[in-house]
């Protein structure tokens, strides 16, 4: 295998391990791959947006004079965001922050009001209760019917209105389903994290589709690293 292909994998496994040399303690391999990280990710994050730039100027903002000026004044707009780093033109810095923030919190609004309220109230009132030939399909479907409407008048009602009345049993049913929503959420973000895990440690051993040749790389970069941590803590001065 050539060269050119040997040095991406070697260099995957360098920084999976450097990386996660973390759980071992802060050290000098851990930090050189976090600063080449924010380095790369800045570094890719300019090219992007410069790329951006481009393409928007490109057969878009440049086939008239009206669109050129316009994308000229954006850009404008734009470059005033690094006047927060003068004191003397701060104030350029808000001018430019105050348009940003009131247009995204119009579009905000905007999609909040349609997007997670009234396309909710529709999506719900538009669930079946029973789906033919789908049993287990049905009883979820009754189950969101009463859980949503219960929830809702959960965080409507507050202090000793929950527990009156009807009341009393909604609220019991509603922290069941906020429960029940808390718990899936966790174990989806754990099982996410697991499956990152896996997905690395298969990557170290080379199990197919992955390259054979990266255990090779995992073992040897793997020994190299943890000898060199010990002799680091071995030989660091010790505080006193």
């Amino acid at each position: 295998m050539s060269l050119m292909t040997l040095l991406p994998i070697w260099a995957a496994v360098f920084f999976t391990l450097a990386i996660y040399s973390f759980l071992y303690g802060e050290n000098p391999w851990f930090r050189f791959a976090e600063h080449v990280y924010a380095g790369v990710s800045v570094g890719y994050a300019v090219a992007f947006n410069l790329d951006y730039l481009r393409d928007q100027w490109v057969n878009r903002w440049s086939m008239s004079g009206g669109m050129a000026v316009l994308y000229l004044f954006a850009l404008a707009m734009g470059l005033l965001w690094y006047a927060r780093f003068n004191k003397k033109y701060f104030f350029l810095y808000r001018w430019t922050l105050a348009i940003v923030v009131g247009t995204g919190i119009g579009m905000a609004l905007r999609t909040v009001v349609f997007t997670q309220f009234l396309d909710q109230i529709i999506a719900q009132a538009r669930i079946p209760l029973f789906v033919s030939g789908d049993p287990l399909q049905s009883v979820s479907n009754i189950l969101l019917t009463i859980m949503t409407p219960c929830v809702l008048l959960y965080f409507w009602f507050t202090g000793g209105a929950r527990e009156t009345g009807p009341m009393k049993h909604i609220a019991k049913i509603a922290r069941y389903t906020i429960m029940a929503g808390f718990g899936a959420a966790y174990g989806y973000t754990v099982l996410t994290r697991f499956s990152l895990l896996i997905g690395r440690s298969q990557f170290l051993l080379g199990n197919p589709p992955n390259p054979p040749e990266a255990k090779m790389a995992f073992i040897t970069i793997a020994l190299v690293m943890l000898a060199s941590l010990i002799g680091y803590d071995l030989l660091k001065p010790k505080n006193i």
